[in-house]
């Protein structure tokens, strides 16, 4: 059986998106293929190549530990999965980690919870399984705007796009100024259904949340669009594990 690679597991609430404040099981795998803040914030913490933002998550996803299945979850989060907890993969970009993830799903489905719900947070760059687009309940697709510092030859994937739009999937997009704005109407509007878009503030503390949280959702309210806050960040003001 293959291990796994993962950073951090943990139970919470939902903070993103089309489930917020649903219980969840968070399971964050290592590794990714974006650097979003530009190739160096990984070592100093600072924005490159013309990033408006940086990865909340990369000091996390990069310390992985490789475990098998059975060993990802500890107690309280295979009780919360008993009694209904969606179980968010995360990263990183778990798509990196399909094989595994099919196992693991496997077991969760075995010997936890047959009607356990899945739901994948990719970048949307790489095409899933068709195990996975079986067994996914929610895609949580957020694609990666040049406001993230990466290459848009590494970031825009249509085809994959496209894909993940027939399935059960939400399309949330980092908006940190109105430029982001005409980005996703030129490069995705026409790709996806508008009533899947979710637009979020960029902001990895509560500052720079309040920031622009307003203009986003005045944008969303224009627009006749979803609007997502990072309730994780409004009630703890941290990024990861809660």
């Amino acid at each position: 059986m293959k291990k796994i690679a993962i950073s951090e597991v943990f139970y919470s609430i939902q903070g993103e998106g089309k489930t917020v404040g649903i219980p969840s099981v968070f399971v964050r795998l290592g590794g990714c293929n974006l650097m979003c803040g530009g190739m160096g914030t990984q070592f100093d913490g600072e924005l490159h190549n013309d990033a408006e933002w940086r990865c909340d998550t990369v000091e996390v996803w990069m310390k992985a530990q490789s475990k098998e299945v059975k060993e990802v979850l500890p107690k309280d989060c295979i009780e919360a999965i008993k009694n209904g907890a969606h179980i968010i993969l995360t990263g990183g970009e778990p798509m990196m980690q399909q094989t595994q993830l099919e196992e693991f799903i496997k077991y969760v489905k075995f010997d936890l919870n047959v009607d356990a719900f899945f739901e994948v947070e990719t970048n949307g760059t790489i095409l899933p399984s068709e195990y996975l687009l079986k067994n996914i309940n929610l895609f949580n697709c957020s694609p990666k705007l040049t406001n993230s510092g990466n290459d848009k030859s590494i970031t825009y994937k249509p085809e994959v796009v496209k894909e993940l739009n027939k399935q059960e999937t939400i399309f949330k997009f980092v908006v940190s100024s109105e430029k982001d704005w005409k980005e996703i109407q030129d490069d995705y509007l026409f790709l996806v259904d508008k009533k899947k878009v979710y637009l979020m503030p960029a902001g990895e503390n509560q500052d720079l949340l309040n920031n622009n949280k307003e203009e986003v959702v005045n944008l969303a309210i224009s627009n006749h669009l979803n609007f997502t806050t990072r309730l994780h960040i409004d009630i703890w003001n941290k990024k990861t594990g809660v």
